[in-house]
């Protein structure tokens, strides 16, 4: 048999540097501006299911699992339910499914990163019909009559609740200019009053947020990312946004969990602010606005610390919070505390589950920025004063009610009568 040609042995030779010389040309520029995205292995790892959908999936993250296939029919239905708002059907229709095809590679491609397994079609077919399903959901909560008495979704009473669940899921996400373009564009075609996004979203998750009236007015939708970047800025309240912000990251500072900063003499109040991070610290007292725990608090935490987490530029103040409720609450013991001043409102069931729940929410979470340090420093230094201590312990010891109060009075009154009747006798004797 003939030799192999020495040429051929040294071309074959080179052609895996030929391969990684064609690799490094067709390299693309890295991109951190993305803010949809799998949530990073070492968070998913302590809570799986609070990060999956359950009954509907949006956008390609989750698309063709089997436990959301079922809700692909929903989503024709209210396609079509959405689109005989308008006056013309079909050219409604027409003109959505354009803009979102253009508009593939410049913008949506962005907000995932790396690349996305669905070609051009597919991909602005999915988007299409996601984006029609929440209007349409958004139009029939917001509205009495626009709710279907044959809808399953608002005669079956679990539905909406775990709707309002995934869609605020970081995983779940379609880019937010999806939504407004089409809001746009249904608007154009209707003769109805147009269209407002931010306030049907928020008054769709509002049972889930647990906020009240106003919140998110001064949010504008071209500065949001999607959905769940919508529902992390609305508990941020302006001064948060401004103060804490604009200083930065800070040192964070440890402070004792709740029953051990009562006994120091701290009293916890239900504060009245409409803003869920709106906490303050003054004169001994710590007020803490109320919130309320249900099943999908978990999920939603996790979710807004996870957009933190992994979107750059992505202030870490919800984080700050649950790092702050994890100090405070140490047992059962601290959420029975804040549930009797009102501060805790409890759905889950026992004062455990609580327990659990900020105890394990921060597991393997980093803080770059921990933004009650100011309000952590003021809680410490008054906790360690050694007289408030002892304050407490006498009001909690002798004033705890009406009778021992009487008690304390009677026995200083007798101790000042024998006080005085031993000195009289003194008096006396040394008179005579």
């Amino acid at each position: 048999m003939a030799g192999a040609n020495p040429t051929d042995q040294q071309e074959g030779g080179r052609q895996w540097l030929i391969n990684i010389k064609t690799r490094f040309a067709d390299l693309t520029s890295l991109s951190t501006d993305w803010s949809i995205c799998k949530v990073p292995c070492k968070l998913r790892d302590m809570n799986v299911g609070a990060y999956n959908p359950q009954i509907i999936s949006i956008g390609p993250l989750h698309h063709g699992t089997d436990n959301v296939l079922d809700m692909e029919e929903y989503k024709w239905h209210y396609a079509l339910s959405l689109l005989e708002r308008t006056r013309d059907p079909e050219k409604t229709l027409d003109e959505c499914g354009e803009i979102i095809l253009i508009n593939h590679d410049a913008i949506v491609q962005a907000y995932y990163p790396g690349s996305i397994k669905y070609n051009r079609t597919d991909l602005a077919k999915m988007l299409l019909f996601d984006g029609f399903f929440i209007l349409e959901l958004f139009l029939r909560f917001s509205n009495d009559d626009a709710k279907r008495q044959d809808d399953p979704i608002f005669t079956t009473s679990w539905m909406i609740s775990t709707l309002q669940r995934d869609l605020a899921l970081l995983e779940n996400q379609i880019p937010i200019f999806v939504l407004k373009e089409l809001c746009k564009n249904i608007v154009r075609h209707t003769a109805t009053a147009q269209l407002r996004l931010k306030e049907l979203a928020l008054r769709f998750f509002r049972p889930e947020l647990i906020t009240n009236e106003g919140i998110g007015a001064g949010i504008r939708c071209g500065d949001l990312c999607h959905l769940l970047d919508l529902l992390h800025r609305s508990y941020l309240p302006s001064s948060l946004r401004v103060e804490y912000l604009r200083g930065g990251a800070r040192p964070w500072k440890l402070i004792s969990c709740a029953t051990e900063l009562c006994a120091a003499g701290i009293k916890f109040q239900k504060d009245t602010t409409k803003h869920q991070l709106d906490l303050s610290f003054e004169n001994g007292v710590f007020k803490i606005p109320p919130f309320q725990i249900h099943d999908s608090t978990d999920s939603l935490f996790r979710n807004l610390i996870a957009f933190e987490q992994s979107v750059r530029g992505c202030r870490q103040c919800m984080t700050s919070y649950a790092l702050l409720m994890d100090r405070l609450v140490d047992t059962s013991s601290d959420v029975e505390l804040l549930a009797k001043k009102r501060i805790i409102q409890n759905d889950l069931g026992g004062y455990e589950d609580v327990t659990d729940l900020f105890n394990n929410i921060c597991k393997q979470v980093v803080v770059r920025e921990f933004y009650f340090t100011q309000l952590c420093e003021q809680v410490d230094a008054y906790y360690n004063k050694s007289w408030h201590g002892y304050k407490a312990s006498l009001k909690q010891d002798y004033f705890k009610n009406p009778w021992t109060i009487i008690s304390f009075i009677a026995a200083i009154l007798l101790l000042s009568l024998t006080t005085l009747q031993t000195m009289y006798s003194v008096f006396s004797y040394y008179h005579i």
